[in-house]
């Protein structure tokens, strides 16, 4: 297991995407949570412990490196990287529509923290060196078309800051756009927003970037975006102009061909660190929904994963292995060959054999009796499933094979036990 891992591990540190496909049940969620762990801590190797791993993976998650989602047909380019949000001001003036960050633009910023580049001591210092409205200095907005001027009053929870051009009549240091300092705090390290003011926040935390080189700089430590059923969404809508970005040799801190862009809302200057690595899952019968195009395909990595019953006789309890087996096999096949299983004698002449395999983790039970539930509600409504869409072909057998399946049994043991005792 470990050393599957790490052959995966290598090809996503090399091409930095990599997808997972294969039919339901093969493991792609646990095989994610083990690239993913074994990433971003090459010291654990206990694979062979479900818990252990799922433990770090939680720990690595509750620490920021790890981040999971799943795509849907309704998400879009403004849920992931950055769009206009309703934001309803606290002085109940009304509503304003403000730059939020999606998951996407938040884990690639805190990738790009190097460790060591507190940008959260680099605030306090800043906001030493602009103490007082004599002090104060120009930054550019985000747009780079107009300027701001910001200084702060010892004592203050507020950075105050103002229009370079400001033709205001009340005193010289009238803030009317004062800055939460927390709240631009946690602007800068992605956990957060400044509410009133974020794009004012962005362009004082860019202009604390750049008095201490800040920018452009990628941390250490690896981070993750696990993208769950990522078919499931129009992939290149969601992306959008950063679908160039994901190639390694345009990736920021260690691409040949860096490529930063210009986001659409906030106006920011963009890029993918070299240290954001992304793994999508996707199951090879699902044909309800979008497809991914050779534009896509070209920046991921495919790995496919098929069913095993290795992992059954592995895993599984020896009071109920045999059987977990032998059903398996029964509907599955015995090798790839197997022209007498199931899925091969039914199979459309659209799918590939791996793509239809019912996956092991259906047979996973821990005695006859969760066998056989998970053979009555999982395993047999799939197939039917399958059948119904034109996955695979009905015949007139089919439901003696679903009635034995659904009492644990083998249909054509069964069918030979029968054979022999009519013979007799």
């Amino acid at each position: 297991m470990k050393e599957e891992i790490d052959n995966y591990v290598r090809v996503l540190e090399l091409k930095k995407n990599i997808i997972l496909q294969g039919a339901p049940g093969t493991g792609k969620t646990y095989t994610t949570a083990s690239i993913a762990v074994r990433l971003c801590n090459k010291d654990f190797a206990d694979f062979s412990d479900h818990s252990k791993v799922m433990a770090e993976y939680e720990r690595l998650q509750d620490e920021g490196q790890i981040a999971f989602c799943t795509f849907h047909q309704s998400m879009d380019y403004e849920d992931f990287v950055e769009g206009l949000k309703p934001v309803v001001s606290e002085d109940g003036g009304g509503i304003t529509y403000e730059v939020e960050d999606g998951l996407f633009k938040s884990l690639c910023q805190r990738a790009q923290m190097k460790e060591g580049a507190d940008i959260i001591s680099c605030i306090d210092t800043y906001l030493e060196s602009i103490k007082g409205y004599e002090n104060r200095k120009t930054i550019p907005t985000l747009t780079g078309k107009s300027q701001l001027n910001v200084w702060w009053k010892e004592g203050n929870k507020t950075i105050s800051s103002r229009s370079a051009f400001s033709q205001s009549e009340k005193e010289e240091d009238y803030s009317p756009s004062p800055l939460n300092i927390e709240k631009v705090k946690l602007q800068a390290i992605g956990d957060g927003k400044e509410n009133n003011w974020p794009s004012y926040a962005a362009a004082f935390i860019n202009a604390v970037k750049r008095e201490y080189q800040l920018e452009n700089q990628i941390s250490s430590k690896p981070y993750v975006l696990i993208i769950d059923e990522i078919n499931r969404g129009n992939v290149s809508k969601i992306f959008g102009e950063l679908i160039t970005l994901l190639e390694a040799d345009k990736r920021s801190g260690g691409g040949d061909h860096h490529i930063r862009l210009t986001l659409p809302y906030s106006k920011e200057s963009f890029a993918v660190p070299a240290n954001l690595y992304i793994i999508g899952t996707m199951n090879t019968t699902d044909r309800s929904t979008g497809s991914i195009d050779y534009a896509v395909r070209r920046r991921f990595a495919f790995v496919t994963l098929e069913a095993s019953a290795e992992v059954i006789r592995t895993h599984v309890d020896e009071s109920v292995r045999d059987l977990a087996i032998s059903l398996f096999e029964e509907i599955n096949g015995k090798s790839r060959d197997d022209q007498n299983s199931f899925i091969y004698q039914h199979k459309s002449g659209d799918f590939e054999l791996e793509d239809l395999m019912i996956g092991h983790s259906y047979f996973m039970a821990d005695d006859i009796e969760s066998l056989r539930l998970k053979m009555r509600y999982e395993v047999v409504p799939l197939i039917k499933e399958y059948i119904k869409d034109g996955i695979l072909r009905g015949k007139k057998d089919d439901e003696h094979y679903f009635s034995s399946w659904m009492d644990a049994k083998c249909y054509l043991t069964k069918l030979s036990e029968d054979s022999e005792d009519l013979v007799e």
